[in-house]
């Protein structure tokens, strides 16, 4: 099965709705000027790129119910992240100690607000002026306890990237059972479920944020979406020899052949959609008659799905070659 001529799906089972926001057009378009205008796409082909991996409508299918501001500062969130993503990739092979350094100060820019110099030495000045603009346009939206959440969660994000990029330099295979740890971290998942809150101007109760049900929703949510990502991504992978994908350490670990471990990467994704609709499904009988409860869980549902509509449009994973037994998402 293909999906709009680009990307075959993989077989997975997604049994919740496709949403998509009616301002996606306009924030895409918003999207492009933006990292622009903060200098992100100077590279060559990189506004060929952007368009083709319409971050904008990620941000509209996790959030289809959000106002077209709040559209926007979520998009810029999610091309920062994307654009210090590859930076960091890149820089963490070549020479480890200018990105390790970089971390930290992003890290204090959340906590303090401002850009040091050693940021902008390591980043580059659009980047780190693109990260400060953002976080200057949440903070005034958030409490302490969200922003104290928050960072704790980019610090987890930042650390999972540091553990691939020292892999990467090493030529170090993970384990399996470390691979899945700490690819719930390197996804960044956390903070763009935190980022749900402000989106549409809430916040989680304390009582929901301790449910053991809500941490267990939150974690499969993540866990599902970082493995569809490796579904999707392997292939690419595959051609530059990196280690970092979860069909590739169940082929190690379990001496597989690739389609086997294709095949159990999908029956695991599958499992965590199931612990995700339980979980989800007791928080109902015990939150539903709180709205925020209601925000919070419904767009982790609209985030599983609209993470697996968004890979197999965007040309951010193309081209790539999908195992060939498959059906279509439910």
């Amino acid at each position: 099965m293909t999906y709009r001529g680009e990307l075959a799906s993989p077989s997975v089972l997604c049994p919740f709705t496709p949403a998509i926001s009616p301002h996606a057009d306009a924030v895409q378009r918003w999207s492009l000027h933006w990292a622009t205008r903060h200098g992100l796409l100077e590279r060559p082909g990189a506004r060929a790129a952007f368009a083709r991996a319409k971050f904008a409508n990620l941000m509209c299918r996790a959030h289809p119910d959000a106002d077209e501001p709040e559209l926007r500062l979520a998009t810029a969130w999610l091309i920062s992240i994307f654009v210090l993503d590859d930076l960091l990739e890149r820089a963490l092979v070549r020479d480890p100690e200018p990105p390790r350094a970089a971390v930290t100060e992003v890290v204090r820019l959340l906590r303090d607000q401002q850009p040091a110099p050693i940021l902008r030495a390591a980043l580059g000045r659009p980047l780190a002026a693109a990260l400060g603009e953002v976080w200057r346009r949440t903070e005034p939206r958030v409490s302490a306890a969200w922003r104290e959440r928050f960072v704790g969660h980019v610090a987890d994000y930042l650390a999972g990237t540091l553990w691939e990029g020292g892999n990467r330099t090493a030529d170090r295979p993970p384990r399996l059972d470390e691979y899945r740890k700490m690819r719930h971290h390197s996804a960044a998942t956390d903070m763009f479920f935190d980022l749900i809150e402000p989106m549409y101007g809430i916040e989680l109760p304390a009582g929901l944020l301790e449910d053991p049900d809500f941490a267990t929703a939150r974690r499969a949510a993540g866990t599902v979406i970082g493995i569809f990502n490796d579904l999707i991504s392997w292939p690419k992978e595959a051609a530059v020899g990196d280690h970092h994908n979860i069909v590739f350490s169940f082929q190690r670990e379990h001496r597989l052949s690739l389609d086997e471990a294709v095949l159990a990467a999908v029956a695991e994704h599958d499992e965590r959609v199931l612990e995700f609709q339980v979980a989800r499904d007791r928080l109902e009988a015990r939150w539903w008659d709180d709205p925020t409860c209601v925000v919070g869980i419904g767009d982790l549902v609209h985030w599983i799905r609209g993470n697996v509509d968004w890979s197999l449009e965007s040309g951010r994973y193309t081209p790539a070659e999908i195992p060939t037994q498959r059906r279509p998402v439910d």
